[in-house]
């Protein structure tokens, strides 16, 4: 493999990417999957990296897995500030620190899939937000998507590790890969659990949360086959989300009778 160089401050030094580096040792572009990968192969030896568990996640007792597109860096943000932001999956943690895992608390924020596949695709379109870049080896594979057809094209013919964080379906970042069962102890949806969500979240006193990684973008028209291509990638999404709702007035009962035995 040919590695990409880039010229650091003008200077004349030129450096190899970061990530075709990690491709061309690790078999993965983003130091996460080097660490999930580990947290298969080497469970036992990942105990040692356990200092990499943020101080601000262990002082508040709670892990939040951030799944790109569903605000989840405006919720990475509130609860441990700037430098905490990335896209570890559930299996991380618990591979790290398995004692902490089962003690903490531990949340994702899921999103209505065919709404994160619209803001995933104007995410992609725009090389990402002011505040969140698209990677540039992410820039260069994806510069000729010009429709959704090719940016679902483009989706259909890699498996997860050769695509960007905001392309992957939500359950690989919540789920164990076997079983198809959610891994984190909370899951709530976009739009529909406002309600619970700021309930859960109250107790660690973090008020309001922005939304600061907005793309900009226009209404998404579908067709129907663009719909079923969406629903076949995304079909593990789409079976986890429809368990949710399904067990959402359960869940809801169970919540209003803890609040109420407060």
């Amino acid at each position: 493999m040919t590695l990409a160089l880039t010229d650091i401050a003008g200077h004349g030094r030129l450096l190899p990417d970061s990530k075709r580096i990690n491709k061309l040792l690790f078999g993965a572009w983003y130091e996460e999957d080097i660490y999930d990968n580990f947290c298969a192969a080497i469970p036992a030896a990942m105990r040692t990296f356990r200092w990499r568990i943020p101080a601000a996640m262990r002082a508040r007792n709670l892990i939040f897995v951030h799944v790109p597109r569903a605000a989840g860096t405006s919720i990475t943000r509130a609860l441990y500030g700037e430098g905490c932001i990335h896209h570890h999956s559930m299996r991380y943690y618990r591979a790290l620190d398995p004692g902490f895992a089962r003690r903490a608390g531990s949340f994702a924020l899921l999103r209505d899939p065919i709404e994160r596949f619209a803001s995933a695709y104007a995410f992609v379109r725009a090389g990402g937000t002011a505040v969140s870049r698209l990677s540039t080896v992410f820039l260069r594979q994806t510069e000729d998507i010009a429709s959704v057809d090719d940016y679902l094209a483009f989706l259909e013919g890699r498996g997860p590790l050769d695509l960007d964080f905001v392309m992957r379906p939500q359950s690989w970042f919540v789920c164990d890969p076997r079983t198809g069962e959610p891994l984190v102890k909370d899951l709530f949806l976009l739009g529909e659990d406002s309600a619970a969500l700021a309930a859960y979240l109250a107790p660690q006193k973090i008020g309001p949360l922005p939304r600061i990684n907005r793309a900009p973008r226009a209404a998404l028209v579908l067709t129907a086959r663009q719909r079923r291509r969406i629903e076949r990638f995304y079909a593990d999404d789409f079976a986890l989300i429809e368990s949710m709702r399904r067990a959402k007035p359960m869940r809801d009962l169970f919540r209003s009778a803890a609040i109420a035995a407060e």
